[in-house]
């Protein structure tokens, strides 16, 4: 099976690095700095106590004359459509495509290149963070929640899917087969809602959003998220949700998250597809969400 993974940021390393130590060979598709940094030295993962070093003899560049079964799209929100386009040019008639992104509004995008039938979508809560071009810092571990987006039109080959999974579980990803992956989508992106711009604004790790005011802020900005979910279908158990942030921000306490790397590293958050994304669908059904507004506002703020 000829798998891609388009972009080396935090999650393509991660996917990457994980894939070619279980013995995998997938092809990278990269650009600019980083793509100068695997040709030259490398990919390098660090962990709690060592450095791994992946030599250039040690994975594929994809050329452009390779056929994918497979593309994993890795990219922020801002670069999904164009590295989807590039994609398809590579990928198999009954090939598809997995878009691994926070926020919503990607699987749309690659859906409106490659069809709804070619159309997987990822929830990964893996720890990953950029340390430079293709390097990356190990976090917690976590899983991988993976679906189509339109089951009962799925069109990628028999057998592939599964084949994937099977990928995954040999690489310690620990995927998780979902029929139904927008309510995964939506519970990730509350997460997100929940963590990201808060840590952004403050300028603080996971571990911080524990504790008492930012806790309580979280979780009434979830809150205005999940009342906005409910209203687009889709059913949030608050009670569990609210308990998951709190693993996930004790299991991540000392990760900066990516919305909080990007302002540090000034380059664009993926603030309009998480808080911009909640308060369009708000707007639609005729209910406030202020504190989400209020973020929003002071994420892009900071971007001046």
């Amino acid at each position: 099976m000829r798998l891609g993974i388009f972009g080396t940021g935090a999650i393509g390393v991660l996917l990457t690095y994980k894939l070619i130590k279980a013995g995998h060979n997938p092809f990278i598709y990269s650009r600019g700095e980083s793509l100068s940094a695997l040709q030259e030295r490398g990919l390098i993962v660090h962990s709690e106590d060592s450095i791994d070093v992946l030599t250039p003899i040690e994975y594929s560049i994809l050329n452009s004359e390779q056929s994918l079964d497979i593309a994993i799209i890795c990219c922020k929100q801002n670069s999904v459509s164009e590295l989807t386009i590039i994609a398809e040019k590579h990928l198999a008639s009954d090939g598809f495509v997995i878009a691994i992104q926070n926020g919503l509004g990607h699987l749309d995008r690659v859906a409106s290149v490659v069809g709804r039938g070619r159309t997987i979508g990822a929830c990964i809560t893996h720890g990953s963070n950029r340390i430079g071009p293709a390097e990356i810092k190990l976090g917690g571990e976590g899983r991988i929640i993976i679906g189509p987006l339109d089951k009962q039109n799925f069109t990628g080959r028999s057998g592939l899917f599964e084949r994937l999974i099977e990928m995954f579980d040999d690489a310690n990803l620990s995927p998780v087969p979902s029929p139904e992956i927008l309510p995964s989508i939506w519970e990730k992106l509350l997460l997100n809602l929940a963590i990201n711009p808060i840590s952004a604004i403050c300028g603080v790790r996971n571990g911080v959003l524990l504790s008492s005011p930012l806790n309580e802020l979280a979780i009434s900005v979830m809150m205005e998220g999940a009342t906005v979910a409910e209203l687009e279908g889709i059913h949030i158990d608050f009670e569990k949700l609210q308990s998951s942030l709190n693993e996930v921000l004790a299991s991540t306490a000392e990760n900066r998250c990516s919305m909080l790397q990007d302002v540090m590293n000034g380059i664009p958050t993926e603030v309009d597809w998480i808080c911009g994304a909640i308060v369009e669908r708000a707007e639609i059904h005729g209910v406030p969400v202020p504190r989400t507004q209020t973020l929003w506002d002071l994420v892009r703020g900071l971007s001046i």
